[in-house]
């Protein structure tokens, strides 16, 4: 559940970011119908599975919030996470590299290469003010007076998921094993009585088809997968269309209790106006650490 709030997010973010949906002042339509419950796969396993897939969602909460009072305790793991983006625009291509140090407390990262060199000191911050902007955007602010520089935020996906959650309908579609890790395979369908604020979000998420394969064991989130299943079209203002998303994320286990981003891929395509644009995305993070509680 916690990757289906932060994608649904991030998705829109990455459209608007790829396109300049932003600056749209007209409607958007899509092709084709609205993404529907997809059926139960061969891979089911149990014929008398124990849990439903609202039980199954609930647990992901329940190792959710066992993950935020580990945090709370100090344990915390650093690691770096190299970022590669790759944009086409017609016969413009722009190649950009960042690699950054990273935390599982969702604290803000820290720039360490730009496009393989060393940043000044007024890049790493102005990165870094970038960064914390997107990350309200999309996660909420997590600032208070205790904690007014963002340093770490344990309760911060709790909350997401706590304030969205019933907003998507879970389905059992199958179960598949990941890393040698028996893993239950939900789909989550957006239920059209409760509505985003955004209303760009409530009509892209009738087409969406997101797909996330939590632990047997654990309850995390050990993939999640979300994929465009029809053209979008914006229509007025500047004409756009994206034709192909796909978002495959997979998280790394670190303990029983705390499992991290290791490998985010996007591909995006469409057009502005008559002009072909592309955008892949790529996050690999390594070289996991635990962070020494006095730091």
């Amino acid at each position: 559940m916690k990757c289906v709030i932060k994608i649904t997010k991030i998705f829109e973010a990455q459209m608007m970011l790829a396109f300049g949906l932003v600056t749209l002042t007209g409607c958007i339509s899509f092709g084709g119908n609205a993404v529907g419950p997809l059926p139960e796969t061969e891979g089911k396993a149990n014929q008398a599975r124990p849990l439903t897939a609202r039980e199954i969602s609930d647990k992901a909460l329940e190792a959710e919030k066992r993950r935020q009072a580990k945090t709370e305790a100090g344990v915390v793991f650093t690691f770096q996470r190299k970022v590669v983006i790759n944009e086409v625009e017609g016969e413009k291509k722009r190649l950009k590299t960042r690699t950054y140090q990273s935390f599982s407390d969702h604290r803000d990262p820290v720039l360490l290469l730009i496009d393989g060199k060393k940043p000044t000191p007024e890049q790493v911050e102005k990165e870094r003010k970038e960064i914390h902007k997107h990350q309200i955007k999309i996660m909420g602010s997590g600032e208070s007076k205790e904690n007014p520089d963002r340093q770490g935020d344990a309760n911060l996906m709790v909350r997401n998921i706590e304030k969205h959650r019933d907003k998507f309908i879970p389905h059992l579609i199958g179960t598949e094993s990941l890393n040698g890790r028996p893993a239950y395979i939900l789909q989550f369908l957006h239920d059209p009585e409760k509505r985003f604020k955004e209303a760009m979000a409530n009509e892209v998420l009738k087409h969406m088809l997101i797909k996330i394969w939590i632990d047997q064991k654990e309850f995390q989130v050990a993939k999640a997968e979300v994929v465009l299943a029809n053209p979008l079209y914006v229509i007025g203002g500047l004409a756009a269309t994206v034709t192909t998303f796909k978002l495959t994320a997979y998280q790394k286990r670190l303990t029983p209790e705390i499992w991290a981003d290791h490998h985010v891929s996007t591909f995006i395509e469409g057009r502005v106006l008559w002009t072909p644009h592309t955008i892949t995305f790529s996050s690999e993070s390594s070289d996991f650490k635990p962070l020494p509680k006095d730091d």
